[in-house]
């Protein structure tokens, strides 16, 4: 790697929304520690079982948390993007690796080493920060907990395309546009739920003129219809 291209790296990390907050000194500290580490589609970062060896900060991509069932399909339970952080449970409590986790589109981490973890905790700022994203993924994992108890599958696909909408949504004159490319197979794993199922859902959609398809993208004709599916508040009776 050249030093133009750490150097824009680092420049990218720095000045990205989740280390805005830090002043020079903590992150620079932060920094020393750790190191930049890039991870291609579908590549793993750790086996659930696997020790816990560094605290990883991902800056840019996506990272999917997943557990395999007793029939070998991938249950994926969070899907954690810029800001999350990954391995500070395991670190804190001083146990392995407890699910999963494979990138998903190519994804930039901050790899925080063992020995660095303590003093970085100590600091008031990331402690702060480190709290929050810990906050974002408890909150994650319950509301997929909550889908599973609670919601019928057309509830828990709507509340995903609402979600992907929220991230990825590009308003068009048909419709927003969820510029994301992203499978049947990959919907269904994101809430547990096989691929068959998954299409003869969104089939149904298509034929009530809730969504459509442009170029291989989802296009929500009607949010509002969704959003009321999504039942986003509501527990199904």
């Amino acid at each position: 790697m050249t030093s133009n291209l750490i150097s824009k790296i680092n420049n990218d990390i720095r000045h990205s929304a989740w280390f805005d907050d830090l002043d020079d000194d903590t992150y620079s500290r932060l920094v020393s520690g750790s190191a930049s580490r890039l991870y291609r589609d579908g590549q793993t970062l750790f086996f659930s079982g696997q020790a816990c060896d560094a605290l990883s900060i991902i800056v840019s991509g996506c990272v999917h948390l997943y557990f395999i069932s007793e029939d070998g399909h991938e249950v994926i339970f969070a899907e954690l993007g810029a800001g999350d952080v990954l391995g500070d449970v395991e670190l804190t409590l001083g146990c392995t690796h407890f699910a999963n986790a494979v990138a998903a589109g190519e994804t930039r981490v901050m790899v925080v080493r063992r020995s660095a973890f303590s003093e970085i905790t100590r600091m008031p700022q990331m402690s702060a920060f480190l709290m929050k994203t810990f906050a974002r993924k408890l909150r994650k994992t319950m509301a997929f907990a909550e889908g599973m108890a609670l919601h019928t599958l057309q509830t828990r696909l709507a509340r995903l395309l609402v979600d992907l909408a929220r991230l990825h949504g590009r308003s068009t004159p048909e419709g927003l546009l969820i510029d994301r490319a992203i499978s049947q197979e990959r919907m269904g794993q994101l809430i547990n739920a096989s691929r068959p199922r998954v299409n003869a859902q969104l089939q149904a959609w298509k034929g009530d003129g809730v969504l459509g398809m442009r170029r291989g993208r989802l296009i929500i004709l009607d949010y509002r219809s969704l959003k009321i599916m999504s039942r986003e508040g509501a527990t199904d009776n």
